[in-house]
């Protein structure tokens, strides 16, 4: 049928209308939609001068935008090392509920622990938000979780005779390219077009590289932190004597750096042109901190807009002899944190304890959203972005493994307390002891507070059900990370012949003697009935040996009292071996060690049965 002309004139006038009011009706949706630039910086610790970590740092940006935000002073990352604690705050949930406890787990993709998580840019990109990232957000993977990806760029190569490389975490010098041929100058300069080309509903997570070795910035950064005058951190000679051997080496980490590093650098003088590199990086970033906020602040997206600046976790440098991140101590789980926006308080300090974990729920409470499927592992912070001095007794925790040993850390508003898979514990006050020079836990005028602290724990001693069998994901584990067999991880995995649904997965990549191990509150002495439901890809070793004040034990080749011998399983899901009676002559922890004696496999365990007989 033909529709005369002016009919043909009114029905593509009434498209052109209906089309107009979509179209006006969108970008109102998009007007009501409040922006927020998620901005972080990697591996940067409480060196500047918000958080006066270091005298020296140079950090006039970062002022600046403490007198608009609430800066939180004790807020921890959920992990001491970039890929679980982005892993973390990316999807919400802790790493001990995923499994992502440490860097060697990448040895599987981020998404793999947590993949059935609604990301924050997706959530934000699902209700209507432009999610753009730029630079390091999560740990590789980023571009499937944003409408608009770009990665950072290449390393700028140092100039020769200034560069030191002693080893991954030690590698420094200057630049041989100028400030604005950075890869971070880059990236804050594409975040600044973001910026100006987008109006109302983005969603900006930039990130930005430096501090993250290697320490390579130009010469100007340098200069500003001449290494005649250069600061040392605060230290104190005997600051080891009061700890446990495992501290000892959780602290000086000879499996990443040797044995002898701390020493090492001293004598040859490297660790104070550390520090001077470090401090220099952090000037740098500063800068470029700066640079985005002055965009920001000068666009129409601060007028209802947050700001949220973390960073992703701490770092050591010379403090109890240890460099780098992993480690428990308050340096290494410091991190920046602070949130600006309208109808928050400004220039506020809150020193209440808080976790890198508590952003997601806090940008769901900002931005008025519902809650995404998964849980949420943190507290929304918004009680405390409007009353910075609300009560708020909120203890978090960190989980991590290194060096072979796992461990948790909890934090209180006036504690933080370590605790290893096999019992040591650290406590120390932080108003008295910023440093952490004066460990408390063995004081008993101090149990109270280390039992309700303890509370907070994942690593407890589970009881076993009537018929005597111990969940293995519920147990105390940690796999070899000694020197030469880093890249051993393990984590929980849904299995569904697994007796409560999850098993115990460790991949043991490293050659023969790479072991999975569990620590088992034996409490009393005696005879055992030992058996085991586990699925094995290759032969191993199972024995065991009293948890001893040893730091040698976090070793694959220290002596330990063999049990059986597990050759590989024929089922694909779970075979029962018995170990047969074992004996127990001392109450307290052991350890049960699983030691592969093939170069490569995983191991699978779900739950072990320990009869008490005489």
């Amino acid at each position: 049928m033909q529709f005369p002309s002016y009919l043909n004139t009114l029905y593509n006038l009434r498209l052109f209308l209906l089309s107009l009011a979509v179209l006006s009706s969108l970008q109102a949706a998009s007007a009501d939609r409040t922006s927020v630039l998620f901005l972080n910086v990697d591996d940067w610790n409480d060196w500047n001068s918000v958080l006066e970590g270091h005298p020296q740092a140079i950090t006039p940006n970062l002022e600046r935008f403490a007198a608009r935000s609430v800066t939180f002073t004790r807020a921890i990352c959920s992990s001491p090392v970039c890929f679980p604690s982005r892993t973390s705050i990316f999807s919400g949930q802790h790493p001990v509920r995923t499994g992502a406890k440490s860097n060697w787990n990448w040895g599987r993709p981020w998404r793999s622990y947590v993949p059935d998580a609604i990301t924050l840019p997706k959530f934000l990109s699902a209700r209507g938000w432009r999610s753009v990232g730029i630079g390091k957000n999560f740990h590789n993977g980023d571009q499937a979780e944003f409408d608009e990806y770009t990665r950072r760029g290449k390393e700028p190569k140092p100039i020769p005779e200034t560069y030191r490389d002693l080893n991954p975490s030690g590698r420094w010098g200057v630049s041989s390219v100028p400030t604005h041929e950075m890869h971070d100058y880059l990236s804050v300069s594409q975040g600044i077009e973001t910026l100006e080309s987008n109006r109302a509903g983005l969603f900006l997570s930039l990130g930005i590289y430096r501090p993250h070795v290697p320490w390579v910035v130009p010469q100007e950064y340098f200069d500003r932190h001449p290494l005649e005058s250069l600061l040392m951190p605060e230290r104190q000679e005997d600051d080891l004597d009061d700890l446990p051997e495992r501290f000892k080496t959780m602290a000086r980490a000879p499996a990443k750096f040797g044995p002898g590093y701390h020493e090492e650098l001293e004598a040859k003088g490297y660790d104070r042109e550390k520090v001077r590199a470090y401090l220099a990086c952090v000037s740098f970033a500063d800068e470029q901190v700066g640079r985005i906020l002055d965009a920001w602040y000068a666009s129409p997206h601060a007028e209802s807009g947050y700001v949220i600046l973390w960073s992703d976790h701490g770092y050591q440098l010379s403090e109890k002899e240890g460099w780098s991140k992993m480690k428990p101590w308050y340096d290494s789980a410091r991190v920046n944190l602070m949130i600006a926006g309208p109808g928050l308080a400004e220039g506020a300090f809150c020193n209440k304890a808080v976790s890198l974990l508590d952003l997601y729920p806090t940008l769901v409470d900002l931005l008025n959203l519902p809650a995404p499927p998964q849980p949420l592992d943190g507290n929304s912070l918004l009680p405390l972005l409007q009353n910075p001095q609300a009560d708020w007794d909120k203890p978090v925790l960190m989980s991590s493994e290194e060096e072979g040993i796992r461990y948790d850390v909890v934090l209180s508003n006036d504690y933080r307390m370590t605790r290893f898979a096999t019992g040591e514990t650290e406590l120390y006050h932080l108003d008295s002891d910023p440093h952490e020079f004066t460990n408390l836990a063995d004081k008993p005028e101090y149990e109270g507070v280390i039992a309700k602290l303890s509370e907070r724990l994942s690593l407890r001693q589970s009881e076993p059900d009537a018929e005597g069998w111990l969940e293995a994901e519920k147990l105390p584990h940690q796999t070899s990370s000694d020197f030469g067999q880093r890249g051993n991880f393990h984590y929980p995995q849904d299995h569904s012949e697994a007796s409560q649904g999850k098993a115990v997965c460790a991949d043991l990549n490293k050659g023969a003697g790479s072991y999975i191990e569990f620590a088992l509150k034996i409490d009393r002495p005696g005879n055992y009935d030992l058996s085991i439901l586990l699925n094995a890809e290759g032969s191993c070793t199972l024995s065991t040996a009293a948890v001893v004040n040893d730091a040698k034990q976090a070793d694959a080749g220290y002596p330990m009292k063999k049990l059986m011998s597990i050759e590989k399983t024929q089922s694909e899901t779970f075979d029962l071996v018995s170990a047969g009676v074992v004996r127990f002559d001392q109450v307290g922890l052991h350890l049960l060690r699983f030691s592969s004696r093939v170069p490569k496999q995983r191991l699978r365990i779900d739950r072990m049965r320990l009869l008490y007989r005489n």
